[in-house]
């Protein structure tokens, strides 16, 4: 059985606001944790590569989850406690996820900003 990962994120640029706010759907095996999840999105190819190789994004589903940056090999998770599927935000029978874009902010600072925030986010 899959589950359906239904995806927007931000634009990167001016030309990018044409299909804003880039809905997708991902389908992934109903058996995944969280950070399989946001692996899998990582490795869709659902967010736009930058010219210089240098973007940061963040995932999130009701609160921060992951720092994702094209200059990295995979996601690194805003907490280390386990995120369950079940606290994710629903939609339509499957999972709601958006992802932001930090231009080319230093990825280790968003990642740090986030997890101060992150015992605010219960």
């Amino acid at each position: 059985m899959s589950i359906t990962l239904h995806l927007t994120r931000d634009s990167v640029a001016a030309g990018d606001d044409l299909d804003a706010p880039h809905r997708s759907t991902l389908l992934v095996p109903d058996d995944q944790i969280t950070e399989a999840l946001v692996a899998a999105i990582h490795a869709s190819g659902y967010l736009p590569r930058i010219a210089d190789g240098v973007a940061t994004w963040s995932v999130v589903s009701d609160r921060p989850l992951a720092v994702i940056a094209q200059q990295w090999p995979e996601p690194r998770m805003v907490s280390d406690l386990p995120h369950p599927p079940e606290q994710l935000r629903r939609e339509a029978g499957g999972y709601r996820f958006h992802v932001n874009y930090h231009v080319q902010q230093d990825p280790e600072t968003v990642l740090e900003v986030l997890r101060r925030l992150e015992p605010f986010a219960r």
